[in-house]
């Protein structure tokens, strides 16, 4: 065994790791998928030739060894285009589809000796002899990747942004360095002995890639070490085993003679120990470098959900921004992190109530931005594309103003489209840069925190509305309180004065009907016809002004709770048959009919004041002639549960919608009733309706509209009890 010979057994190690590490860190993505697939064949290639390196002395393993090469190097061209149309963000086109039927059929043919056969020997190791089908495969090859590199370069060629043109950079590097120097080793098929540093291409590609990822953020570089880490002891692992299982069998089976058959038990048994022990060997070595290499290390999910926790169960502006600022700095480990809350083009601070005016104009700028490209800003990119752009006015100006706020990484936090807020954070305190990974958190968390800053804020808002909308309150109910002490006032003013001016009046207005009567029955001397129509004029007057003044001591009684009332039982059936007969002669020369329906069965008597009960209906049945052209007036009266129903329907003039919630108020007249009858007052309903309420009743109207009558009811408890 040579020194060289180790090349490509090392080269192999390094892009697996790389290969696997692109696929695990995205099992979802087109790019991780066919990248992954792209450095299994080469592992395959690199790893095969190791083989067939240390078995130089055995040209039937050679042989077997190099054939399984090209298990590996026939879809090398293939995967590489498509992987180049994954990154590159092109569907899938004939050109694919084609290379891999031609892969597949190498495939076959490389298993005959058109394809390989015999070996060369040179100094360096040994190569199969290349065939017909051979040169035919190179063509193919060579074509793939040619079209490769046109088609990454004319990418790399329109890509605007400096991070992808720099990704894009190294991947065309990494790739050119791998298939030009890789494809050298196909020179000893054709028998050219050249020295086997072509195998060292594999580890110059993982290199050329691995400063991408630590510079540009193609990958990220803490997930690459650590997940470099656990495979390459799993590799270190897997290769021990098979090194021990191949010394085991060849001794104890074989007696240590190394054959095909050796490595063929042995490849099986290590891929039984691969299949079952490969789970449970990265579930070690992932927990053990967490524990000894990786401690700093924090879990997205655990952040995120630690956050949310919080965030969704307070509106406390203050304790979802300190949450947020406590969680972000300590799982990021970040020196400090600002965050800025946004309300029409005005910032603030939890941790700093004034903020200078410059850096005011600063945050403004970061706003505008923001409102218009919506992307995170990382300053060292932005660094990067200055100088790529030759120092573009628009990237300076955003440098400046990052630096000035003291920040490598500005997040915007939109709710909608709305920018309601920034997190501005500063430095790793381990100097690092922020990867891809802590990015996307960031993103995640502004989405979150956006929505509970915004929730925070409204709360707030209504909170202090509450407070200002309690105070106004409290102020017009001081106002309202005094205004109705004042109102009560004047109430009691106005019913004392009521009750004054009414026993006032009613004295000489009593006289005057005695003196009336008396001149009408002629105790001074005859009176003429003429003269005895216009006493009767002056007595009718002067008894509706008596009316009034007891209507009004009514009203001033029942105010101020000095009206009386005397309780009996009473028949409403005797009393409604009494008053109808009084009005008869009425309803007669108004030429209307005027019945009480009496009922069929006997109604239980009621406990009432049958004088002020007599006065609501003599009201009732007077209102409903007055009001009443044609047509007539029908009284009926029953008895509903414990209760007895009165009720009056006419033919008249009807109640509008709108009259009927002020019908029963003080002094309210609907407007076409003062037309018919200029005499009433407005009070006959109100006294009616404190009347009925006195006796724990109730009264309301029933009406169609304007001219189509009305039904007055009132009802009465059986068994009543005095207010």
């Amino acid at each position: 065994m040579y020194f060289t010979d180790v090349f490509p057994l090392i080269s192999s190690i390094f892009v697996f790791i790389l290969g696997l590490v692109v696929f695990l860190k995205n099992k979802k993505s087109r790019i991780n998928f066919t990248f992954f697939l792209h450095s299994l064949s080469i592992v395959i290639w690199l790893f095969c030739t190791f083989m067939m390196f240390i078995s130089r002395d055995n040209k039937e393993m050679v042989i077997f060894w190099d054939r399984f090469v090209y298990t590996g190097v026939v879809f090398i061209p293939v995967f590489m285009y498509h992987f180049g149309l994954a990154f590159t963000n092109k569907k899938r086109d004939f050109l694919l589809y084609i290379g891999y039927a031609l892969s597949i059929i190498f495939l076959f043919l490389t298993r005959t000796k058109f394809f390989v056969d015999d070996v060369f020997v040179y100094k360096w190791g040994i190569h199969t002899k290349a065939q017909l089908f051979h040169h035919i495969f190179l063509i193919y090859f060579v074509s793939y990747v040619i079209i490769w590199f046109f088609q990454t370069f004319k990418y790399y060629k329109n890509l605007k942004s400096g991070i992808l043109r720099q990704q894009a950079k190294y991947i065309f590097i990494g790739f050119l360095f791998l298939f030009t120097i890789g494809p050298l080793a196909y020179l000893p098929a054709y028998g050219v002995g050249i020295y086997p540093f072509s195998y060292i291409s594999g580890l110059i590609f993982t290199i050329i890639l691995a400063y991408a990822i630590l510079k540009y953020r193609l990958m990220d570089i803490k997930l690459v070490v650590k997940r470099s880490t656990i495979f390459s002891l799993i590799v270190i692992a897997i290769t021990a085993a098979y090194a021990m299982s191949a010394f085991l069998v060849g001794l104890v089976v074989f007696g240590g003679v190394y054959t095909l058959q050796t490595q063929i038990i042995t490849g099986l048994i290590v891929a039984l120990l691969v299949a079952f022990g490969f789970k449970p060997l990265y579930e070690w070595l992932k927990k053990t470098t967490d524990t000894f290499l990786f401690k700093g290390e924090y879990s997205p999910q655990e952040l995120m959900a630690e956050i949310t926790d919080v965030v969704s169960r307070t509106l406390d502006l203050d304790v979802v921004i300190e949450t947020l600022e406590d969680k972000i700095t300590s799982a990021l480990r970040i020196k400090k992190i600002e965050i800025v809350t946004i309300k029409e083009d005005s910032f603030s601070i939890v941790d700093d109530s004034l903020i200078s005016l410059k850096k005011k104009k600063r945050l403004q700028k970061l706003t505008e931005y923001f409102k218009k490209q919506k992307d995170v800003l990382v300053l060292e990119e932005i660094k990067r594309k200055d100088v790529e752009e030759s120092s573009s006015a628009k990237n300076k100006s955003l440098i400046i103003c990052l630096e000035r706020l003291n920040t490598a990484l500005a997040v915007p936090l939109f709710v909608k489209k709305k920018l309601v807020g920034i997190f501005l954070l500063r430095n790793k305190k381990s100097g690092d840069m922020f990867t891809n990974e802590d990015i996307k958190t960031l993103e995640t968390i502004a989405a979150q925190a956006g929505i509970a800053i915004e929730n925070a804020r409204l709360y707030e808002e209504m909170r202090d509305f509450s407070k200002t909308l309690q105070k106004e309150v409290e102020r017009q109910t001081k106002t309202l309180k005094d205004a109705n002490v004042r109102l009560k006032q004047l109430d009691v003013a106005k019913s004392e004065f009521i009750s004054l001016a009414s026993h006032q009046l009613r004295t000489p207005l009593t006289i005057i009907k005695g003196y009336i009567s008396m001149i009408m029955e002629g105790s001074w001397g005859k009176v003429t016809d003429k003269q005895k129509e216009q006493l009767k004029k002056v007595y009718s007057s002067n008894d509706r002004l008596i009316k009034l003044v007891e209507d009004l001591l009514t009203v001033s009684r029942i105010e101020s709770g000095r009206l009386e009332f005397e309780y009996k039982l009473v028949s409403l059936e005797e009393m409604i048959e009494g008053v109808v007969k009084e009005f008869s002669q009425m309803a007669k020369n108004k030429e209307l009919y005027l019945k009480f329906n009496k009922p069929t069965k006997a109604l239980p008597k009621v406990k009432v004041d049958s004088l002020k009960i007599r006065q609501v209906i003599q009201n009732l049945i007077d209102n409903a002639i007055h009001y009443t052209k044609k047509g007539g007036i029908t009284i009926n009266l029953k008895a509903k549960k414990d209760k007895v129903v009165f009720s009056i329907k006419d033919t008249g003039i009807g109640v509008s919608p709108e009259e009927k919630s002020v019908l029963f108020e003080k002094f309210s007249r609907g407007k076409e009733v003062g037309k018919i009858n200029t005499e009433g007052t407005g009070l006959g309903l109100y006294l009616g309706a404190k009347m009925i309420q006195a006796h724990n009743g109730k009264i309301w109207v029933e009406s169609e509209g304007r001219n189509k009558g009305s039904t007055f009811y009132f009802e009465l408890p059986v068994k009543s009890k005095k207010k």
